[in-house]
């Protein structure tokens, strides 16, 4: 029972540990006494943090289907993001293309040719 690897603290130690403890204590009370804005963001930060923590740790893990399905509309916005410009290009051409249309419409049926066209299919 007697082993001599331990020791037993000596009544010096003891108060020293026990006096640490409520001067930290009345430090962090005169910290938030002086700071009152800094500590109550410091509160919300802390508590922001472990509940993004503890919602990471405590959510479940997603299904095999449901990581398919993200994986598909990241490649799909991706994808979106790559075409975009060739899709502005191609409705910048379409309405190019429909406005020379319209002109050409217009010169032609105030020529001959219009007027003899106008005649067939009237």
């Amino acid at each position: 029972m007697n082993d001599p690897s331990i020791i037993p603290p000596t009544d010096e130690e003891a108060p020293m540990t026990e006096a640490a403890l409520p001067s930290s204590m009345t430090q962090l009370e005169s910290l938030i006494r002086r700071h009152p804005l800094g500590a109550a963001m410091a509160a919300v930060g802390l508590g922001c943090a472990i509940g993004v923590i503890s919602r990471e740790w405590l959510s479940p893990p997603p299904s095999p289907k449901q990581r398919a399905v993200q994986l598909l509309e990241d490649i799909q916005n991706q994808l979106m993001e790559l075409a975009h410009p060739a899709y502005d290009r191609a409705s910048d051409l379409a309405d190019e293309g429909i406005s020379s249309l319209k002109r050409g419409m217009q010169s032609v049926s105030g020529s001959t040719l219009g007027c003899r066209l106008r005649g067939l299919f009237s």
